[in-house]
C-alpha cells in the first residue's frame, strides 16, 4: 500500500467497492441501498453463518483506509478478537471517531454494519453516501421504531457479520460526567431474539481526537474487545462490562478520573480479554 494522502486512499475505496460491484450484482446492490434509506433491513447474507465475499471485501477495504487515518492522527491499537459468527458490538460512544476506531480494530471477515442515527446520519443525501459507503452505517431511528429497525439485522446476524450499535444512544460530551451512560435495551434484544452473543468493547482516546462539538486533533486511539455474553444480558451488566473495558482501555472521567464502574469489574475482566490479547493494530 502506498504512504497515502486520506484523500487518495479514499478515491481508491471508491473505485475499488465500484469494481466490487459491477453487472447485475451493483444492481441488486443498489435496490437494496435505496430501501436501506427508507428503514429496510440491509441486504442479507447467506445462510451458511459466512458473510457474503463482496461485503467481506469491502469490509477489509474500509479497515485499511480507517487504520490509515487514524495512523496519520496518532495511532490505533487493539486487544481482544471477536468471536467466530454472528455477534452484536456494543460499545461506548463520545466521539464520530468511535466508528472510525471499530472499523480500524473490528476483524474484515464479519464484514460490520455499524447502526447510525437516522436524524442524523440519513438526514442528507451526503451524509447518507459517507455513512454507506465509508462506514458500512445503516439508518436506526430514534423517534420511534428504532427496535424495528435493529430487528431487520437479524438475518445479517445469522449469516455471520457483526452489527455494531452504541446502546447508550448518543455521543457524551465534555460538558457530563465522562462515565459511560445507561444503555437502551434494543441491542441486547437483538442479541437474544438472533441467538448470538454480546460483545462489549471499550474505546478510549476517540474523545480528545474528535471531541463532541470539537475539531479533529491527535490522539492515540485504544480499543479493548471483551468475552462474549451469551444469553439474556441486561442493559447494567452490558454497561459494567463496557465502562470496564473503557477503563483498562485509558477512558477516563471529568476530572482525570476513571470511568465509574461497579466494585471488581475491571479486576474481573482481567486476564479474560480474547484471544491475542496483546496490543493489535
Amino acid at each position: 500500500m502506498r504512504a497515502a494522502h486520506p484523500g487518495g486512499l479514499a478515491t481508491e475505496l471508491y473505485a475499488a467497492r465500484g469494481s466490487l460491484l459491477t453487472g447485475r450484482r451493483a444492481r441488486r446492490r443498489a435496490g437494496a441501498l435505496g430501501r436501506t434509506g427508507r428503514g429496510a433491513a440491509p441486504p442479507t447474507g447467506p445462510r451458511d453463518g459466512r458473510p457474503a465475499r463482496r461485503a467481506v471485501a469491502a469490509a477489509w477495504l474500509r479497515r485499511a483506509l480507517w487504520t490509515v487515518a487514524l495512523t496519520l492522527t496518532g495511532g490505533v491499537s487493539r486487544s481482544g478478537r471477536l468471536p467466530r459468527g454472528g455477534c452484536v458490538v456494543v460499545a461506548n460512544h463520545s466521539s464520530h471517531a468511535d466508528t472510525a476506531a471499530l472499523l480500524a480494530a473490528l476483524d474484515a471477515r464479519h464484514a460490520p454494519l455499524i447502526g447510525a442515527a437516522a436524524d442524523y446520519w440519513f438526514a442528507t443525501p451526503w451524509r447518507r453516501r459517507v455513512c454507506r459507503r465509508l462506514a458500512a452505517g445503516f439508518p436506526v431511528r430514534r423517534t420511534g421504531g428504532g427496535l424495528t429497525d435493529l430487528l431487520a439485522t437479524a438475518g445479517e446476524l445469522r449469516a455471520g457479520r457483526a452489527v455494531v450499535l452504541f446502546p447508550e444512544g448518543t455521543r457524551r460530551g465534555d460538558g457530563e460526567d465522562g462515565e459511560v451512560g445507561a444503555f437502551h435495551r434494543g441491542a441486547l434484544l437483538l442479541a437474544e431474539r438472533a441467538g448470538v452473543p454480546v460483545v462489549p468493547v471499550g474505546i478510549a482516546g476517540t474523545d480528545r481526537l474528535l471531541p463532541k462539538h470539537g475539531r479533529l486533533r491527535r490522539s492515540a486511539v485504544r480499543v479493548r474487545i471483551g468475552e462474549p455474553l451469551y444469553g439474556a444480558v441486561s442493559p447494567d451488566r452490558a454497561r459494567t462490562a463496557v465502562a470496564a473495558l473503557t477503563a483498562r482501555a485509558g477512558g477516563t472521567g471529568r476530572g482525570g478520573r476513571p470511568p465509574a464502574v461497579e466494585r471488581g469489574a475491571v479486576q474481573d475482566l482481567r486476564g479474560r480479554g480474547g484471544p491475542g490479547g496483546g496490543p493489535g493494530r
